[in-house]
């Protein structure tokens, strides 16, 4: 593991707000006992909780907030980074807008702590860590080298290469979910190179590197029918050690939900709710989301939020249902041609993994907005310049993998 220099972010302690300025050498003994006891339960509260404990005094806003302590409490998503140009990737220079409240990490967030790269691809972002695509200074070539990062640490390791060129990956994701292990994976979908559809090609295989092992293993794929990922640049989402995305069965006959655990063993596909395409699935509140906008027999469009019962039933409940003219509160968005997909002044972009809240971006400008589904409330959170997917939901991880 490539590991720089120690350093700490300068001004560190300066962005802290003068309520908040704990030290552990204050107080008795007693009351640092208190303390320690105090942080001890937090580290085992659910980020929400945390979120409104902040609440409580200022002592408390203090001890949660203080850097001593962030490598142990859960942390809730900062906000998200997102791109300049419509592509499934993001260059330098990243930008970046904070949640409502929340805000914006001390990171560096261009990753110049990466020695040695004249190009760096932000490909994807999971539970804190960073997932590049780095092309060597020395090499102007297109050779390249995936490279997970932690922008809060300041730490990184360089991937073994998995074998396959650039142009088999249709896509690489990097799953991690610390709750669950301290290990990452980073997944690659490798496209069939002798397709019927060359211009199209179907998934052949899966190549999945564990951290823990510090290998890659393929495996060609074994679900049902053809398929491949709708889109190179729609959600994918990690979640009870299993990769799910969205796919098409070839001649678009079906659209599934594709899922393959972190060994490449388990493989299974299933459809999505009501027979709708062009969703949005999240993980949220432990469970996997399926979100979509849907034509009713009035003529009337909404807003459907579906959660999946179980992985055995493959059952769909309905948990939420809104009219989407309320939702876009008169900005354009719109389904076109009678096809349940939204036009392109619309992008999904998050859900609150702990919180019945949407994220996402409507209108030409781009407006940044949250749709809160137990309050049933619209909030416009700001305009952004120059927005364009990928968007991807970043949660500090200030802990030592």
């Amino acid at each position: 593991m490539s590991v720089p220099a120690e350093s700490s972010h300068p001004g560190e302690e300066g962005r802290a707000s003068p309520h908040a300025r704990y030290t552990k050498q204050s107080g008795t003994a007693i009351d640092r006992l208190a303390d320690d006891l105090l942080i001890e339960i937090l580290s085992r509260v659910p980020a929400k909780s945390l979120l409104r404990f902040r609440c409580v005094s200022s002592h408390w806003l203090a001890l949660i907030d203080h850097p001593d302590h962030r490598k142990r409490l859960p942390q809730t998503p900062a906000g998200f980074f997102y791109g300049s140009n419509y592509e499934s990737f993001l260059k330098p220079p990243f930008h970046f807008t904070s949640f409502p409240g929340r805000r914006r990490p001390p990171i560096d967030a261009s990753c110049s702590f990466l020695p040695n790269h004249r190009h760096i691809h932000l490909l994807d972002c999971s539970d804190g860590l960073f997932l590049c695509r780095c092309y060597d200074a020395s090499d102007e070539g297109d050779e390249f080298r995936y490279v997970v990062c932690n922008p809060a640490t300041e730490k990184w390791v360089v991937l073994p290469s998995s074998g396959k060129a650039a142009s088999e990956v249709a896509a690489a994701r990097l799953c991690f979910d610390p709750a669950l292990s301290p290990h990452f994976h980073v997944f690659e979908l490798v496209a069939e190179q002798e397709s019927a559809c060359p211009w199209d090609p179907d998934t052949a295989g899966v190549a999945v590197y564990s951290s823990e092992t510090g290998g890659w293993v393929y495996k060609e794929e074994r679900w049902n029918e053809l398929i491949r990922p709708a889109d190179p640049g729609s959600a994918f989402v990690f979640l009870n050690g299993y990769l799910h995305f969205q796919a098409n069965a070839r001649w678009f006959s079906h659209h599934h939900l594709a899922v393959v655990d972190t060994q490449g063993e388990t493989w299974m596909s299933f459809g999505a709710p009501g027979g709708l395409v062009d969703g949005f699935i999240q993980r949220s509140q432990g469970r996997l989301h399926y979100a979509n906008f849907q034509r009713g027999g009035d003529g009337v469009t909404r807003l459907v939020v579906y959660i999946l019962d179980n992985y055995q039933s493959r059952e769909w409940i309905l948990k939420h249902s809104a009219e989407a003219s309320y939702i876009f509160g008169g900005i354009d968005a719109y389904l076109e041609g009678g096809f349940d997909w939204i036009a392109m002044d619309f992008d999904w972009i998050a859900m609150d993994p702990e919180c019945n809240t949407i994220f996402f971006t409507a209108g030409w400008g781009t407006t940044f907005m949250c749709y809160n589904m137990d309050l049933q409330q619209v909030k416009v959170i700001s305009n952004i310049e120059d927005g364009w997917p990928a968007y991807l939901t970043y949660v500090p991880l200030y802990a030592e993998l």
